[in-house]
């Protein structure tokens, strides 16, 4: 099939969440299908990687984005009560690179990344039309809202408002939505049988670091800009760190991740705390923590860094939304608490026993491995395209 992928920010090199899934599902589909792709880029470095993009698509359609303007613009589409979020990704350069792209090449499907690329696909006439919104933006900024003060929560909680409304919206004009787990299309309000679930994968060492580690290490990797992550350190820093300082005072905790912000950068006054920023290879810094924590408050989806941290066989601590989204057993394959006094215990737990956390580790691996595969959970787009192109082929 001839497919069109859409999407709001380059997808290469696969390091932060997005951009991750975004990269599998083209590599996926480049293996059967003919894929073009079109995409925003924010970010002029990203530029040096267009050839190995160039590898899986027949075609790359690259538009600048210029982050300050487009805030301009998401903030002008707020005050005339849009969406900021569709706001921020209009550009008349894309819907030209698309309109183009259609009228040169005859597609039998287009799949759409995000509820902010869904305005560039509402009119093309195609096969099948996907829309992969991953998480509902609209809980997240709920959430963000129960996490804020006013002004700012108001601010929030009308983009929420917003955004659920935008994803009716495009749940209506779409063939197929999907969301990234159980959770997000149980938290979905309306008609459900265009709804689908495709989860995240992770890649699985064949051979990997033993679990079995006793630094006394606590870590956390993500990007260190997104305010869930920011919110995450400094709770577990301010709220629950201490706690476990003083039950094992060599212990220490490694916030690993590009661009730190102020606030994070300021955790590192606190003893034991250490802020590394970018670094050129996560897993060796993962296989140096006993311990890997998600101290999620803000979570919706499949946290990618969970993943990645239980394939490489680290015992990980994290909140219920968290280890709900991969229908992981709390005690068996990690553990999980939503205050700082049991947060803090189930860390000592298993930083006072390397042995436990080696075992959690190797749950943590067996479980992802045998669930959380790439090919496993694209299989929910194959089934989609395979009914789209079998329904195309049949005589009428």
């Amino acid at each position: 099939m001839k497919l069109l992928y859409l999407c709001h920010r380059f997808p290469y090199p696969p390091n932060k969440g997005c951009k991750i899934r975004a990269f599998h599902t083209i590599e996926h589909l480049a293996r059967d299908h003919d894929v073009w792709c079109a995409t925003f880029v924010d970010d002029p470095a990203d530029m040096q990687y267009l050839p190995a993009m160039q590898e899986f698509c027949r075609e790359v359609i690259t538009v600048p984005l210029d982050r300050m303007r487009a805030a301009i613009r998401g903030a002008f589409d707020m005050a005339i009560d849009e969406t900021l979020t569709e706001g921020f990704y209009r550009s008349k350069p894309m819907r030209d690179a698309v309109r183009e792209l259609t009228a040169r090449v005859e597609f039998d499907g287009v799949i759409v990344f995000s509820s902010s690329m869904g305005q560039y696909a509402r009119s093309i006439d195609t096969g099948i039309k996907i829309i992969d919104l991953c998480d509902l933006d609209s809980q997240k900024w709920k959430a963000m809202a129960k996490r804020s003060s006013a002004p700012r929560s108001w601010f929030y909680d009308a983009e929420a408002n917003r955004l659920a409304e935008l994803e009716a919206e495009l749940y209506d004009v779409y063939d197929a939505t999907i969301l990234i787990s159980r959770q997000e299309a149980y938290d979905w309000i309306g008609d459900r049988s265009k709804l689908h679930v495709m989860g995240n994968g992770v890649r699985c060492p064949i051979a990997g670091a033993s679990g079995k580690c006793e630094s006394k290490t606590i870590g956390f990797v993500g990007d260190m800009r997104y305010m869930p992550n920011v919110d995450a350190v400094s709770w577990f820093a301010e709220s629950i760190f201490p706690a476990i300082r003083n039950h094992t005072s060599d212990a220490t905790f490694r916030i690993i991740g590009r661009s730190p912000t102020r606030r994070v950068r300021r955790l590192a006054d606190i003893d034991g705390v250490c802020v590394t920023g970018e670094v050129d290879d996560v897993s060796e810094h993962l296989n140096q923590c006993q311990v890997v924590v998600a101290p999620l408050r803000i979570a919706r989806g499949v946290q990618n860094k969970v993943l990645e941290a239980m394939a490489a066989r680290r015992a990980v601590v994290t909140t219920p939304p968290v280890a709900k989204a991969i229908d992981a057993i709390p005690g068996e394959h990690l553990l999980v608490a939503d205050d700082p006094v049991s947060f803090a215990d189930c860390v000592i737990q298993l930083i006072s026993d390397p042995s436990r956390c080696a075992e959690m580790g190797e749950n943590a691996y067996r479980w992802i491995a045998r669930k959380f595969t790439w090919a496993k959970q694209l299989k929910t787009l194959d089934h989609l395209l395979e009914t789209s192109r079998v329904a195309m082929t049949s005589p009428v």
